[in-house]
């Protein structure tokens, strides 16, 4: 697989890996759409099905695994 591919395996990996770890179900889409299952929002993020936006403090890089590189 070429190194695109594999770059973009794993960012949707460590995604899937936050959503587990930090995400939280939206409390709107919970009450307003019973039967549907309501969205995952990691912090700051905004639903798109009713807009609500969770009110925690971002992430900080520690702790979404994403690291700078370095200066050259």
């Amino acid at each position: 697989m070429s190194d695109m591919g594999e770059d973009f395996r794993a960012m949707r990996e460590n995604r899937k890996e936050l959503r587990a770890k930090y995400g939280i179900e939206c409390p709107t889409c919970k009450v307003e759409r019973p039967k549907a299952c309501p969205t995952i929002l990691l912090p700051q993020q905004r639903c798109r099905v009713c807009g609500y936006k969770d009110p925690r403090p971002r992430l900080t890089p520690e702790q979404s695994g994403w690291y700078p590189a370095e200066k050259l």
